[in-house]
Formats: structure tokens, C-alpha cells, sequence
């Protein structure tokens, strides 16, 4: 650890808090009574979440932040300098960020980690890995779980970029020292970082609607919805301004600034993703084929892109295709998202990425995830069987 990192997390934290409060209309609490070091568990809702926590806490600490940062070239040269975040490979082994995470914790810094991974697409909390509460045990430090709240209205993760401003803030929940964690098993510890990051927006907007005002609230929202629910029709939405319409059959429906849909039988988008993640499962069973065109093909060495393929990509239950690569879909041992359009994942011991900027990603990642769900519970159903 240099001692340059707390000089800057100093100097430039301040500075951070005034652009949140103009950008955002940001209202935090600044966490007190902290262990000697520590570890932060947050949920993660925005881009912006590293600020957002860290505005929080006087105390330099350092985040874990995706790879894809790291090919950014000389802006991450200048963020490694200042900043020296743990890099972790979205879609692959954890470990080399879990030994840099233990080793700057060992040494009395203090980690910030977003459990969830990715940053959820419908307002609910993603699911949390056991291996986080493992990280935290075998830490030997405190812990703080903090939950950020109003997030996913003021920039959902399927809008891009844009911004709408509204209710959001940031407090921690509950702060364990070393002492208490000792005592913990990894079950308590996981079931206390569930409940305390966990973060139904919708749920919390219907018992107090929040405005969020906008433009163009309803753009790129067919980035989430790639089945139309009057006509089955797929990857067959647009939209514009504060609607998105199903070119097919004309289905439509308006977002509004409370988050609310108008014009289809959902009334909010956690309603369509549930009907709509019910359509994926059926898709998984029927082993139908989910495709996208103009796609692009890298291979991810060292942090640096090289393009192997391009065109269409297909993704069924036995096979992951980009032009005239294929995978077995069992080859692919972990698969995630990172910004709206690319995934990254494993497969083969080799790193990957697939770039979609013209079509839905997120249904790929929906389709292996349920394929590796039902293959645990057939794999569970055979073992009690046997």
C-alpha cells in the first residue's frame, strides 16, 4: 500500500461529495465507530457506486472494480496511480481478487466490495455468493454492510448513462467487529449480508412513490425487454422518448417519472421480468435458440482485446456460437455482463468477451443462467433418487 492512495482519497473525497450533490441530489450519512479496518459489502445500483460509498467513509479504502477498466490503457494507468483498485475478471475466477483483497486487508487496509457482482436490471437485489461471507471470515477483519437506496430509478441499468434525478441515498446497515465475526459462522455471516444489503426498489416505491425526473425516460429499455408479451415476438422492441413498442404486433407501454408502466398487463418493469424470466425457463426446456446479429467476437489476454470473429452469435443448450467459433455450452464455466451490450465468460481456460451493440445481451445471460439452474435441480433430483 503506497502512502500516496490516502493522500488523494483525501484530497479528491470532498470534491466527490459536492459533484454526487449536484449530479444526483446525493444524501449520505458519514459512518462512525469503525473497527480498526474493515470490509464494506454494498449493494451495487449505479456506475457510480464506488463514489458513492466512498463519500461515505473518512478512511481510505480501496474497491474492487471490473476488468474491463484495466483496458482503458492510459485512463487506467492514471486510476491504478491514484486509486490502485483490485481488478476482478467478470465471468471467471474470483481468485486472484480475493488474494489481493485478504493481502491489503492483512496488512491493515481497508476493501470495499460489491457482492452482487452486477448491477441489477429490475430493482431487486442480485444474489450474493457464499464465497463473500468465506472472504469475510478468512479476513480477519470487521465488516460494514451498506445499502444504497433510490439507485436503480435515477439510472436503471438497462437506460445507459443517462441520469434522472430523484430520492437517492447511501447509509451503512449494521458494522461487525473482528471479535463478533470470530464468533459467526460463514452461514451467519451470508445471511446477515443478504438481509442487510437486500433492496427491492419497486417494493419500496409503491409504499412511498419518488418522482425522477427525465428525459426520455423509457430510451434503450429494450436492452431488458426482448419479449413482447402481446405476440411472443423476440428482440422485436424500440423505443423513443418515454416509450417502447413492439415493431411486430404495435404493443406499447409508457415509463413514467414514479418508474411505473402504462399501455401493458405489467404495471412496473420487476413485474415484466418476472413474467419475463418465467418465458426464459420455457425457452431453456424447449431448447429454443436465442440469437443476435452483428456481433463481435475478442479474446481478453493480459488486458489487452484481440478480435477473433464477427457476426452472428447463438446460444442454445448444448452450444455458445459467434461465426465460426463454437463452444460446448458446458465448456463455459461462468458467464456475466458488464454495461448494457457485452458479456464476458470462461470457457476452455481462456477469457472472452462478445460485444452486442446492436441486439439484447442480457437474454444470453438469462438463458445460461437457467440452464445451469435446471441442470443443479435435475442433478439434485437424481441424487435423491439414488
Amino acid at each position: 500500500m503506497k502512502k500516496r492512495h490516502p493522500f488523494y482519497y483525501r484530497l479528491l473525497r470532498p470534491l466527490v461529495a459536492i459533484f454526487l450533490f449536484l449530479r444526483f441530489g446525493y444524501r449520505r450519512k458519514i459512518v462512525k465507530g469503525l473497527p480498526e479496518n474493515y470490509i464494506v459489502i454494498s449493494n451495487h445500483t449505479t456506475n457510480y457506486d464506488m463514489l458513492l460509498v466512498g463519500t461515505c467513509f473518512k478512511r481510505q479504502m480501496y474497491f474492487v472494480a471490473s476488468e474491463h477498466i484495466a483496458r482503458w490503457k492510459r485512463a487506467y494507468k492514471l486510476i491504478q496511480y491514484v486509486f490502485d483498485p483490485i481488478i476482478r475478471h467478470k465471468g471467471a475466477s474470483a481468485g486472484g481478487a480475493v488474494l489481493d483483497i485478504l493481502r491489503k486487508t492483512r496488512k491493515g487496509g481497508n476493501v470495499c466490495v460489491f457482492a452482487e457482482g452486477v448491477r441489477s436490471w429490475d430493482g431487486v437485489t442480485c444474489p450474493v455468493s457464499v464465497s463473500t461471507a468465506q472472504l469475510v471470515k478468512s479476513a480477519g477483519c470487521g465488516l460494514v454492510t451498506f445499502r444504497i437506496t433510490g439507485g436503480y430509478f435515477a439510472s436503471p441499468m438497462w437506460c445507459g448513462s443517462k441520469i434522472r434525478r430523484g430520492p437517492l441515498s447511501g447509509n451503512a446497515v449494521r458494522i461487525f467487529t473482528k471479535e463478533q465475526l470470530k464468533e459467526m459462522t460463514v452461514e451467519e455471516i451470508h445471511a446477515a449480508i443478504i438481509e442487510d444489503l437486500h433492496e427491492d426498489a419497486y417494493a419500496r416505491q409503491l409504499r412511498a412513490p419518488k418522482r425522477y425526473r427525465g428525459k426520455n425516460l423509457a430510451e434503450h429499455l429494450e436492452a431488458f425487454m426482448f419479449i413482447c408479451p402481446a405476440c411472443g415476438a423476440r428482440d422485436s422492441f424500440t423505443s423513443r422518448g418515454n416509450t417502447v413498442s413492439c415493431g411486430a404486433c404495435g404493443c406499447s407501454a409508457t415509463y413514467d417519472e414514479y418508474g411505473m408502466l402504462h399501455g401493458m398487463d405489467f404495471d412496473t418493469v420487476r413485474a415484466f421480468s418476472l413474467w419475463q424470466q418465467a418465458q426464459v425457463s420455457r425457452d431453456v426446456e424447449c431448447n429454443v435458440t436465442y440469437t443476435a446479429k452483428d456481433t463481435v467476437f475478442l479474446e481478453i489476454e493480459k488486458h489487452t482485446e484481440k478480435e477473433v470473429t464477427s457476426g452472428a452469435a447463438a446460444m442454445n443448450g448444448s452450444t455458445f456460437s459467434c461465426g465460426e467459433i463454437s463452444f460446448d455450452l458446458s465448456s463455459v464455466t461462468d458467464l456475466a455482463m458488464h454495461d448494457q451490450r457485452a458479456l464476458v465468460f470462461t470457457a476452455d481456460k481462456r477469457y472472452f468477451e462478445l460485444k452486442i451493440p446492436n441486439s439484447n445481451a442480457l437474454k444470453f445471460m438469462l438463458y445460461y443462467n437457467e440452464k445451469k439452474k435446471q441442470e443443479q435441480k435435475e442433478k439434485a433430483e437424481a441424487s435423491r433418487l439414488s
